[in-house]
């Protein structure tokens, strides 16, 4: 059966039905084991699904997604309210207009996963638009059935949540746009700015989505100037404007919401020097290994464990290899065929279309992460579209009736069966780093080793009248989340001070409203696992209520800390 011709071997004579037959058999055989691994794992999924929105919501990365906007519905920003490096706009948007909802908390705990669903979902069509739709639901299951490291983020939200979607669909516009000269001319011109609108506060959200999507989009709309057509230059002129209406639509977005006193922190414009290029490779290598399932190798589990984990390496390492010689293959071969006026027909121009932008997201990605500041840490949610491109390239490389049609299968079988193990193995909750450069980030364990004691501390604050308090960044919103605000706590982080207690307000997602001092009892979470308020500063008084539970100290006062708290500073 050609891979470009799904529906070969439904007609014909006897002899070519019975071809078919033998064909179809093999064939069946030959998407049997990915998607029969793949359904086995969307079970598993579903039904540790509520366990691991339960580990996601226990980061105060992802909680303060949360407790932004359930305060700031209730009590508005009251000053800044500062958010972070970036702006995360369209969550922030979501959650204020479904704070108010009966089931708004099972809505912002799904609502990430439906993003990541939506985004495999654009490649699969996309892939099917220059395939066939075998070819598009693998490349959107290489996707979902995603490691549970992918997934930690993937299902977060704040989490370049807004990038994943956005890329994805960039990609999809593309191929749209290929067919744009036989469209009604009235729809032709009005989507390309109402597309840069809306991705123009996507930018504002998030600027990663620069380097994963837009400059790949628009890179790849002036090499199909190559062709010199008429259709071809059409496509170059929606797409590009596109992109010009978006950046001015960015600039706004943020000026409107830093007007209405939304701050965020600006990024480092800095670039690492060659010297740490080394660094990024080994952390990328080491993030690379966690988006596909190669972790397992280093786990120190059982043989066949690691055995998948080594296989997992060697797959990642081919996957992302052909989606470079892809790319730069079509490149060339699309400039020659410009340089030659070849004709071109619609699908091929298509097809070059979606490998040269996804080879460009991956190749514009890996750049930026080289040259970029973050060094502290592995950070895979950076680089996580890489996945993206791999599945929307390797699906297509495999001939009709070669041999690669199954190594295709059994390649992604084997990544499948690989995620299960990590999703079964809670792999997710507690994820260990083999890199250890820089000290407190060797070893992550993602649910914090006091959240067994949730009920307890909700317990004991409330039977000391203390629903309100205060605790490091790494320990509060999340517990303001998971105690489904039964307990009310606050960021905050050592700092030396002239006057009063030696704690502020932290310096990222906070609510100025947080720290509005009230005649009120307030608890102090003090948790020398945490780095932001690992010890009791001076100055507190004598608590009137005191108890450990595991690493955890929780002092109560018979006023409010934020009487004597620093100041807040922007």
């Amino acid at each position: 059966m050609a891979m470009g011709d799904p529906a070969h071997g439904f007609r014909g004579t006897s002899g070519r039905r019975l071809a078919w037959s033998r064909a179809g058999d093999r064939s069946a055989l030959l998407w049997l084991a990915p998607f029969a691994v793949a359904a086995v794992y969307c079970g598993v999924f579903l039904a540790q699904l509520q366990h691991n929105l339960w580990v996601i919501g226990w980061n105060s990365d992802y909680a303060s997604g949360f407790t932004l906007p359930t305060t700031l519905v209730r009590a508005g920003t009251g000053g800044n309210t500062v958010i972070g490096t970036t702006g995360a706009w369209v969550a922030l948007w979501f959650g204020l207009l479904t704070a108010r909802l009966p089931l708004h908390r099972q809505l912002w705990e799904l609502a990430p996963t439906g993003l990541f669903v939506l985004s495999a979902v654009a490649i699969g069509w996309s892939v099917s638009r220059v395939a066939n739709r075998r070819a598009g639901t693998l490349a959107a299951l290489i996707v979902l059935v995603a490691s549970p490291r992918a997934l930690y983020f993937f299902m977060a939200p704040v989490a370049h949540n807004t990038v994943y979607p956005v890329t994805a669909l960039l990609g999809a516009y593309l191929l749209w746009l290929c067919r744009v000269d036989v469209r009604r001319r009235s729809i032709a011109w009005a989507v390309p700015p109402i597309a840069g609108i809306a991705l123009g506060t996507c930018i504002a959200s998030d600027a990663l989505v620069i380097v994963t999507g837009v400059i790949p989009f628009a890179l790849t709309a002036i090499l199909v100037l190559a062709r010199r057509e008429r259709r071809s230059r059409a496509m170059t002129a929606s797409a590009l404007t596109t992109v010009i209406v978006a950046l001015p639509v960015a600039k706004l977005t943020s000026t409107v919401m830093g007007s209405l006193g939304y701050v965020t922190l600006p990024p480092s414009t800095e670039t690492a020097s060659l010297s740490t290029l080394s660094l990024h490779a080994e952390l990328m290598w080491e993030g690379l290994k966690g988006l596909f399932n190669g972790y397992l190798s280093e786990t120190g589990a059982s043989g066949l464990r690691s055995a998948l984990g080594v296989v997992c390496e060697l797959i990642m390492v081919i996957g992302l290899l052909c989606v470079l010689v892809a790319g730069v293959l079509t490149i060339v071969r699309l400039l020659r065929d410009g340089l030659r006026r070849l004709p071109q027909t619609r699908g091929r121009l298509a097809r070059n279309v979606h490998v040269i932008y996804w080879a460009g997201s991956a190749a514009t990605t890996c750049v930026a992460f080289a040259l970029s500041q973050r060094t502290e840490y592995v950070h895979e949610s950076y680089y996580a579209t890489l996945i993206f491109s791999v599945a929307a390239i390797v699906v297509l490389l495999p001939r009709p009736r070669g041999a690669g049609r199954w190594l295709l299968s059994g390649a992604t079988s084997i990544f499948f069966a690989a995620s299960i193990v990590g999703l079964t193995s809670h792999y997710m909750q507690s994820y260990v780093l083999p890199i250890a450069r820089t000290p407190g980030y060797a070893s992550r364990l993602y649910v914090p080793s006091f959240a067994r004691y949730e009920r307890q501390i909700t317990a004991f604050a409330r039977a000391a009248d203390a629903v309100e308090g205060y605790a490091g960044y790494g320990d509060a919103s999340n517990l303001t989340w998971s105690s489904d605000e039964r307990l009310l706590v606050r960021p905050v982080e050592l700092c030396d001070l002239q006057v009063g207690v030696g704690i502020c307000p932290f310096f990222l997602a906070r609510v100025p409203a947080w720290y509005r001092p009230e005649r009120r009892r307030t608890f102090l979470l003090v948790d020398r696992t945490e780095i932001y308020l690992s010890a009791l500063p001076g100055g507190l008084g004598k608590p009137i209520a005191r108890r450990a539970f595991g690493p955890v100290e929780v002092y109560v006062y018979p006023y409010d800390l934020a009487s004597r708290m620093g100041p807040l500073l922007d």
